[in-house]
């Protein structure tokens, strides 16, 4: 699959761009993981295990299947987990560190379409920018919505990068048992529970501040979803190590 051409809006380039909302999800079809914004843990954690990767950051992730198979979209492209994460429900609009076209000398996070979307190309699309080039209350509304969203995922990065630090996660291979078969998910971290309990008074404290303690105790309830990717009939044999990594 091709990487998805993801560009910075530009009322120059993107001036006659229509959007059509479409509720078609099938392009996480071959999906294993998604990345979910740090706050929307505790929401996600009621439909998906949620996990952190074996190597990098501590960004947290959703499982979404085994062995490169989302089984959370249909055949017909339709979601059908009760939430929908930020990373699906914002396609095909995010945010990126880039310069804009209109200030190329100052970086800065900025709004970006991916180009080759659907979105962009049905009939009767709603316009992105005005006669007079100014953003619609349509644009107006989505780049708030985003803007809203990095500024509470910003205030919990330091928080994120100190969990990574803290060595409270480990690799760690999952085991269900089930019909009397054993299955294995590997390639992930998990927040152990022991040593987030052994921290400091002052840590957890902090923690409880900046909403890393209610993360990891949804982290925790969530790993009873295992079963729900491990049972699943249409579910290959599981493949190590794919948490956080994209497919070609």
């Amino acid at each position: 699959m091709s990487q998805p051409r993801i560009v910075p809006l530009s009322k120059t380039s993107h001036a006659s761009l229509t959007f059509s909302p479409l509720e078609d999800y099938s392009f996480t079809s071959a999906m294993s993981s998604i990345p979910l914004l740090a706050f929307e843990v505790p929401e996600a954690a009621q439909c998906f295990a949620v996990v952190f990767p074996a190597a990098g950051s501590a960004i947290p992730h959703a499982l979404l299947g085994l062995g490169g198979k989302n089984i959370f979209v249909d055949a017909q492209g339709r979601w059908t987990a009760s939430y929908l994460p930020l990373y699906v429900a914002n396609r095909p609009f995010s945010l990126i560190a880039a310069r804009s076209p209109e200030r190329p000398d100052t970086p800065e996070v900025v709004l970006a379409v991916e180009e080759d979307a659907p979105h962009f190309h049905q009939e009767n699309g709603l316009p992105l920018y005005g006669e007079d080039g100014a953003p619609t209350p349509l644009l107006q509304r989505i780049a708030g919505t985003l803007g809203n969203q990095h500024q509470r995922h910003t205030e919990r990065e330091q928080a994120l990068a100190e969990l990574n630090l803290s060595g409270v996660l480990r690799e760690q291979s999952v085991t269900i048992r089930s019909d009397g078969r054993a299955r294995t998910v590997g390639g992930l971290r998990v927040a152990d529970r022991e040593k987030v309990m052994a921290l400091s008074a002052d840590t957890l404290a902090a923690w409880a501040r900046n909403g890393l303690l209610e993360m990891l105790f949804a982290h925790w309830r969530s790993m009873r979803h295992l079963r729900t990717l491990l049972d699943d009939p249409s579910c290959p044999e599981p493949t190590p190590a794919a948490v956080g990594k994209k497919k070609d």
